[in-house]
């Protein structure tokens, strides 16, 4: 089956068989004429290929239920509603949040400003979430209140924001870190000895798939009876980096691994 023609190459087709049809049965009676009826054809045709919309288009009616999430982290008793839309605590949006909000992603030079940082995010989350006939742009659009070419670009630019963090949270230690790590190891044991080399800490998730891959799907199978990746991290476990960084780190994680298996 022959994929369908565009309309606008279908117009200019149609527009040139009627020129050449319209000069052999009423042809110019000189060459002014000639060169004058060409010049128009020509500039139709140009109106034709740098006209962006050819049809009319009138507005789309949006009114989606995206804000019920800013509703349900007024609550704790709702706090599970606001995970069942946007995977993640209030508490983790907020912190992902922080981190993003002042990406120069997020920035322009216009009088136009974007869309709220919270609003853009909150999206992103809502889509990573869906999965099947639930993931598609134009539910995402729907559900969201926005426009399918908004939810790309607010998904687009989340990503950038979280992943241009990888640096700083995915790296290895400096010695001077390390050895700030086993020196608290010694001060919880209250002596120096071969435990201070077990600063690191391990912890792992699952990420989930939708479905079983088509090359290789049986090596996704996990314990948990699902097809997924399995994500593992080792971090420094300081009581310090424990209170202000764990809860941040973890975010990250889940949110770039997530963003990278959008992209792939």
């Amino acid at each position: 089956m022959m994929p369908s023609k565009p309309l606008r190459r279908d117009l200019i087709d149609s527009f040139l068989l009627s020129m050449a049809t319209w000069d052999i049965f009423s042809p110019p009676e000189n060459l002014e004429e000639y060169t004058l009826n060409l010049q128009k054809d020509l500039e139709l045709i140009a109106l034709l290929e740098e006209t962006r919309y050819l049809n009319n288009r009138p507005p789309v009616p949006k009114l989606g239920n995206i804000d019920l999430a800013w509703e349900f982290a007024q609550d704790p008793a709702h706090h599970q509603r606001f995970v069942d839309m946007l995977r993640v605590s209030p508490l983790v949006f907020l912190t992902v949040l922080d981190l993003i909000e002042d990406h120069h992603v997020f920035k322009n030079d216009t009088n136009l400003g974007q869309t709220p940082v919270e609003q853009q995010l909150a999206v992103t989350l809502y889509q990573m979430g869906r999965y099947g006939n639930g993931a598609s742009v134009e539910d995402i659009a729907r559900a969201a209140g926005y426009s399918e070419g908004s939810v790309e670009k607010f998904t687009d630019c989340c990503f950038e924001a979280i992943l241009s963090f990888h640096g700083l949270f995915v790296r290895k230690l400096t010695d001077d870190e390390k050895e700030v790590e086993k020196n608290w190891m010694d001060d919880c044991l209250g002596f120096r000895g071969t435990w201070r080399e077990g600063w690191v800490m391990y912890d792992g998730t699952i990420v989930v798939l939708y479905r079983k891959l088509g090359q290789n799907g049986d090596a996704y199978y996990t314990r948990k009876a699902n097809y997924g990746l399995n994500l593992q991290v080792h971090f420094f476990i300081t009581e310090k980096s424990l209170s202000n960084l764990s809860c941040r780190l973890a975010t990250y994680l889940r949110t770039s691994a997530l963003s990278i298996i959008h992209m792939e």
